[in-house]
């Protein structure tokens, strides 16, 4: 509250300042111009009535060197002068006035034609008879030049009055805008004034909603805890019965004490156990993730020699149904370095993403396993397979908790949505990401991507 008061006490202050300032500028400002305007019309004005005299001037010294009371040096000198303030009607203010007074124009035109003539006469005056015929030449122009001095003056008069209006009306409209900015200032005070009130109440209303927000997510956080405890605990009762389910079926299914009467029995034990393997894989995956979920998951590093986890792991796989029905490719030239993992971690991660692979592609499509190290030093594992593909919007939520790319996958494809989401909590868990390429149609290609700090000097890895 106290930070908002001296805002407005400061937007006051400024406010005030500013409109003073303003008016001490235009007045300031009204002034100047003026000077420089009187300053202009004053060089116009000289410029003009200059060129008059030193005319005069000019025949004045003619006229002497007929009577013997001046040298032709001065004549020269004389002309000289008078071409120089001739230039200047050329040049500037001058300039502009002629142009805007087309009548004067002319004058200045016979002064250049006069001057022009009269140069040539000025250095042979010497001559019998030169320095009468130049007096008749240069008298004519006296009268015209004595009007244009007095255009000049007239203009310059009639100059003064419309830039006196101009600037009048500059500095009402000036006064006007700091007017106006100053009744502004006042109104952005008032409403600043009023938003103060109006977030002195919603202030209020957060400070409430903050406490029911807090409340709120104490409860979420029990809950999702108690959703852990669940989840982890029904994983276990679960487990149990199923291990029966599925011992009591293995031994069924083998006849291990005496052969079924009925085959259909033995196809049916198949199937049990077919569904208890099923159940718990999907009993273990919800374990695995509500581990993760509630960040209890911690690996149990140790050396790991990935080329051999690969192949043991694949050899695994092949075992299965759905290995069994694709040709698994290990690119043994590559670089499989020891790093530092959980080793069950590691077998998870490689069975999820092999049975992805063999979900959705094709029977009798390769899948292939290859290792590289990057130019960072990170270790780049990939599985790839040739099968269905994902598009891009499938490939940013495929690693999120329970989600197929296509509901259809659920029914066509057994599986619980949780492999590549315990993958990607997996690979997080290690220091290291899960990277996806996919183009529908075209297969993907699934990267576990482990950091270089996870890779184990060779020292150890030999005694690994």
């Amino acid at each position: 509250m106290r930070v908002l008061r001296a805002i407005k006490l400061l937007l006051i202050i400024s406010v005030t300042v500013f409109a003073v300032a303003g008016g001490y500028v235009s007045f300031i400002v009204q002034q100047r111009q003026e000077a420089l305007r009187e300053v202009s019309r004053y060089n116009v004005v000289w410029a003009v009535s200059q060129a008059l005299p030193e005319y005069i001037r000019l025949e004045n010294r003619i006229a002497a060197y007929g009577l013997g009371l001046a040298d032709k040096k001065e004549v020269k000198l004389r002309l000289d002068i008078l071409f120089n303030r001739t230039d200047i009607f050329h040049r500037g203010d001058v300039k502009a006035f002629v142009e805007e007074n087309p009548a004067q124009k002319g004058v200045i035109d016979d002064l250049d034609a006069t001057l022009a003539r009269a140069e040539p006469m000025i250095n042979d005056i010497d001559q019998p008879q030169m320095v009468p015929r130049l007096l008749d030449l240069l008298r004519p122009l006296e009268a015209k030049l004595s009007g244009f001095a007095g255009a000049a003056n007239q203009s310059g008069g009639d100059q003064v009055a419309a830039d006196q209006q101009h600037l009048l009306g500059l500095h009402w409209t000036f006064s006007g805008l700091a007017a106006a900015l100053f009744a502004c200032g006042l109104a952005f005070i008032g409403l600043l004034y009023l938003q103060n009130r109006v977030l002195t109440k919603a202030q209020g209303g957060l400070i409430q909603l903050a406490g029911e927000l807090g409340e709120a997510k104490s409860a979420a956080e029990a809950a999702s805890a108690a959703k852990s405890r669940f989840l982890a605990t029904m994983s276990h009762e679960l487990r149990t019965p199923l291990n029966a389910v599925i011992g009591f079926s293995e031994i069924i299914t083998a006849q291990s004490f005496g052969a079924i009467g009925q085959p259909r029995y033995l196809d049916y034990a198949g199937d049990i156990l077919k569904a208890g393997r099923h159940m718990l894989d999907v009993v273990n995956d919800v374990l695995t993730m509500a581990k993760l979920d509630a960040r209890h998951y911690e690996p149990t590093l140790e050396p790991v020699m990935l080329a051999e986890m690969v192949r043991r792991t694949v050899a695994m796989f092949r075992g299965t149904e759905p290995g069994q029905r694709h040709d698994i490719t290990i690119d043994e030239t590559g670089d499989w370095p020891c790093i530092e993992a959980d080793n069950q971690a590691v077998r998870q991660m490689l069975l999820n993403l092999l049975s992805n692979a063999a979900k959705f592609s094709d029977d009798n499509t390769a899948i292939d396993v290859t290792c590289i190290r990057s130019a960072e030093g990170e270790v780049r594992l990939t599985i790839a397979d040739y099968g269905i593909g994902m598009t891009t919007e499938q490939v940013a939520k495929a690693g999120t908790p329970f989600y197929q790319a296509d509901d259809r996958l659920s029914r066509k494809h057994e599986g619980s949505g949780l492999g590549l989401s315990i993958v990607a909590g997996l690979i997080r868990s290690h220091g290291g990401r899960l990277e996806i390429d996919s183009n529908p149609g075209a297969g993907t290609r699934v990267v576990l991507v482990f950091p270089a700090s996870a890779v184990v000097t060779s020292k150890l890895a030999q005694v690994a």
